[in-house]
């Protein structure tokens, strides 16, 4: 009962810091199901892999569900976002790919080390940055690096894109929700790609689907399709600053107990 009241809980805070911040709930996720797995001694053999991959699988619904409130708010930048398309497809099918290869530990040294640098980021990141600095060049290189560490690292991408829309001139609620609608690109292809490739192929013994796990999903985005919804409504009308801010510390304890575990 413990285990699947975690789930729910998890789902609820990922899913409303996602949506509310435009990081659909990764970021949230893979440490929780993390200590979860760890904890009750689940998935024993490759626990940062199916903590990934069943936050991938969690981040296409709580995404999704961002996406539709923030499209309902008119804040997405649909060029943008389909100048992105293209490269976040490739590269999240090559963060996927990569997962089904890397050992757990080298995963939990990129995933800690990127909660680092992301908390040092947006604990000192200020509204009046320099705008349209790159104009998007390189974006289509960008989009497939985004998409190649979201998806082995099992997050919605927005802790790399939403800075980078920043930088290019966009408002702080144009760039969260437009980094929102990215995410599902991101977290749903790598999935479906990797595992036609494997029907057709049979390359892998193992594909992203034999990592999640069903229970977590399920329960995580019940409670994430709600909160993300939330917060994403909540983005249009708050401030977000004090909460950026928390939420920098959070992750930043989180990243450095995940290097060091």
């Amino acid at each position: 009962m413990m285990l699947y009241l975690l789930y729910v809980i998890t789902g609820a805070i990922g899913g409303f810091v996602g949506g509310f911040l435009g990081l659909g709930g990764g970021i949230i996720f893979v440490p929780s199901l993390f200590y979860i797995f760890t904890y009750f001694q689940i998935q024993d053999n490759y626990v940062m892999q199916s903590a990934v991959s069943t936050s991938l699988a969690c981040v296409v619904i709580s995404s999704l569900s961002a996406a539709i409130k923030h499209y309902k708010n008119q804040l997405i930048n649909w060029k943008i976002f389909y100048k992105m398309l293209p490269g976040l497809t490739l590269g999240s099918l090559s963060g996927v790919l990569f997962l089904t290869i890397f050992s757990s530990n080298i995963i939990k040294l990129f995933y800690s080390t990127l909660l680092i640098m992301v908390a040092i980021y947006m604990f000192f990141e200020k509204e009046n940055n320099i705008k349209n600095v790159f104009k998007f060049k390189f974006i289509h290189f960008f989009s497939y690096i985004v998409g190649t560490i979201s998806a082995l690292l099992g997050i919605g991408g927005g802790t790399l894109t939403t800075p980078y829309f920043k930088i290019q001139g966009e408002s702080i609620k144009s760039s969260i929700a437009t980094a929102a609608a990215c995410g599902v690109p991101i977290a749903s292809f790598g999935i479906i790609l990797s595992f036609f490739i494997n029907i057709f192929t049979n390359a892998f013994d193992t594909t992203i689907l034999n990592y999640i796990n069903i229970p977590g999903f399920i329960l995580i985005s019940s409670s994430a399709i709600l909160f993300s919804y939330i917060g994403a409504a909540t983005t249009f009308s708050t401030n977000s600053s004090l909460l950026k801010n928390i939420f920098s510390l959070s992750i930043l304890i989180i990243g450095i107990t995940i290097f060091f575990f």
